[in-house]
Formats: structure tokens, C-alpha cells, sequence
């Protein structure tokens, strides 16, 4: 069972992964997609046990694969640094994922590291999530 502030966070993902559609001028189609790949980028926790949910996106991109949806490699590396697997949406996810905090709040890339950094109880710099930021930045998104 997803917790209820993992949907917030869920359903804020989905609603900004169709702002980000809608402000590059993609079809309708496409935004659809992009709300729908927010929707379902962290239903790996429904899978999961508490202690397992560092594996949430593989589990999650697993069970899509299966199901056949088209987008199950994004919900698979989302999350992951230097990804073999590329594609504009797996970085419109990452990076609409690394601005909504765990409320379903939207907050800056270094906000949402910081309330990380607070849940867990970890230095910023040691987070899973640190150096997708880093990646992000690269890439010239803010």
C-alpha cells in the first residue's frame, strides 16, 4: 500500500510532468503520457516492503515492463546516475521527482535535497539523490 503523503508527492510528479509537456509545446497525446509516467513512476512501493523500498524503481519498471506499457524503462532508471538508458522524459521525470517534495509540494532541486537530507537522516552529498541533481544541473535544468 502507498503511504498517503507518497501520493501527494505522486500526484504533484504527475501534474508538473504535464506543465513540463505543455510548456515544450507537445501534443496532447504526449502530455497525457507525461501525466500518466508521473502517475506511475513510484508504484514500485505498492511491491514493497518498507526495508526493500530502495528498490522501488526496479521493482516499479519490472511490473510495467510485464504490463507492457511503453514507458516502463523511465519508471526503471528514474533515480539512477549516468543511466544507460536516456530519454527527454526519464530527465522531465527526474527532474519534476527531485522538485516536489514528499507533501506534493513543488521547491527547488537544493530544498528538496535538504528535506531528504532531514528524513534520513544523511549528509546531502552522501544521498542517492545528490548526484542526480548534480546530472541535472549539468544539463542546464534548474
Amino acid at each position: 500500500m502507498i503511504q498517503e503523503y507518497r501520493k501527494k508527492h505522486i500526484f504533484a510528479v504527475a501534474e508538473l510532468m504535464q506543465r513540463y509537456g505543455q510548456e515544450r509545446d507537445y501534443s496532447a497525446e504526449q502530455c497525457n503520457e507525461l501525466y500518466t509516467l508521473g502517475l506511475l513512476h513510484d508504484i514500485g512501493y505498492a511491491f514493497l516492503e518498507e526495508k526493500d523500498y530502495e528498490k522501488h524503481e526496479i521493482v516499479g519498471g519490472e511490473v510495467l515492463h510485464k504490463q507492457g506499457y511503453k514507458f516502463w524503462k523511465e519508471v526503471y532508471y528514474h533515480g539512477v546516475v549516468n543511466s544507460p538508458y536516456q530519454s527527454e522524459y526519464l530527465d522531465l521525470l527526474n527532474l519534476a521527482d527531485m522538485h516536489i517534495d514528499s507533501e506534493g509540494n513543488y521547491v527547488g532541486l537544493d530544498e528538496r535535497l535538504e528535506e531528504l537530507s532531514k528524513r534520513y537522516n544523511v549528509p546531502i552529498k552522501q544521498l542517492n539523490s545528490y548526484p542526480i541533481v548534480c546530472e541535472l544541473k549539468a544539463k542546464g535544468f534548474n
